[in-house]
């Protein structure tokens, strides 16, 4: 999935907009030909990474705006020669010109868009430093110094990035993931309130993003597995129970398309071989987690998933597993009441949540 294109329009819009007014004044050469690779590599990586954060580190690390800048500056150049000649009049102040009217021409482009004020504040500080009398020469160096090339990156937006991270978490109910999105902002404003113009080093805070994330990353897969594995023993234990009703034969988990026969031994096979599967992750279940069954409806894990509906059997169906399990053991038999009660809830639809 590529990087959002809210995003990606406004780290880049602003040089789509400089390579198109390049091309539309027939500017071919060697030094648009390197923009144009540039513009390229920098689209490239938009469609082939997911990360905002990740994608500002690859178009800093690679050098991609500066090759880019560097391209232009040098076109502009080459123009200005052709235009005035080699002792003409053509000098920094026109190339300062025409650079930060490149910017204005994005700024009017961004009117209509959604998050106008987040996006337009960057290129227009950009704008307002070149219209402060610095020649072109200490308008780049200033365009560092004060962090505005990193604005221009689209830092200043992906902090609204980090905050839907934590939304999808917590919507999604997923708690250990809402604490460590929670935890990477936290890091960005800390960054932020050091970092001239506001703005953290983008290859710094990827580093400390992935720092965060290698920390969680353990209990995050201890969660999943947790769930994992409870969600497998939940379902073994159903399908054993149904395994000895009458709508088996015609119930798509058992159902062979090689006939009845077949149909048959697959409900016999789970009749025969399920307890077994199912002591064998119960005791696994026990030995990685140090937990028991009754342990699986105490962990905070089983109402997130209840509630998220990612486990979608219904509280009636939950007691009536909970009844199942000291009956399902390796050569023993369903008990009559208990497939009559599996019957009744599969005929009332009181199976899974609607």
């Amino acid at each position: 999935m590529p990087v959002e294109k809210t995003y990606t329009d406004a780290m880049l819009g602003t040089f789509r907009n400089m390579l198109q007014e390049c091309k539309d004044k027939n500017m071919n050469n060697e030094a648009f030909d390197k923009m144009s690779a540039a513009m390229d590599r920098m689209e490239a990586l938009a469609l082939e990474m997911d990360d905002l954060g990740a994608f500002s580190a690859k178009l800093t690390t690679e050098g991609l705006f500066t090759e880019f800048s560097t391209a232009y500056g040098a076109l502009l150049a080459e123009e200005g020669q052709k235009k005035y000649g080699s002792s003409g009049t053509y000098d920094d102040d026109k190339l300062l010109q025409q650079t930060v009217s490149a910017y204005e021409n994005s700024l009017a482009q961004l009117n209509d868009h959604p998050d106008k004020e987040k996006l337009q504040a960057p290129i227009q500080n950009v704008v307002d430093l070149g219209r402060s009398g610095v020649n072109y020469p200490t308008f780049l160096r200033l365009l560092i110094e004060k962090g505005l090339d990193k604005a221009m990156e689209g830092s200043v937006i992906s902090r609204e990035a980090l905050l839907k991270d934590i939304q999808w978490a917590a919507e999604m109910i997923l708690p250990v993931y809402e604490k460590r999105n929670r935890a990477i902002l936290t890091k960005y404003d800390e960054m932020a309130a050091i970092a001239a113009f506001g703005v953290p080093d983008s290859i710094v805070f990827s580093m400390e993003r992935f720092r965060i994330e290698s920390e969680f990353q353990p209990q995050i897969n201890k969660y999943d597995a947790i769930v994992w594995r409870w969600g497998k023993l939940l379902e073994l234990l159903h399908d054993w129970i149904d395994a000895y009703t009458s709508f088996a034969p015609y119930d798509e988990r058992y159902v062979s398309l090689e006939g009845m026969e077949r149909t048959k031994r697959n409900i016999k096979f789970c009749k025969e071989c399920y307890p077994g599967f199912f002591k064998v992750r119960e005791d696994i279940f026990k030995r990685y987690f140090a937990m028991s069954w009754d342990d699986i409806f105490k962990h905070g894990s089983f109402p997130n998933e209840r509630k998220a509906r990612r486990c979608m059997y219904t509280d009636v169906y939950v007691e009536f597993l909970k009844e199942v399990y000291p009956n399902c053991n390796p050569f023993s038999t369903a008990p009559t009441e208990l497939i009559a009660k599996a019957e009744q809830l599969h005929n009332n639809k009181l199976v899974f949540i609607k």
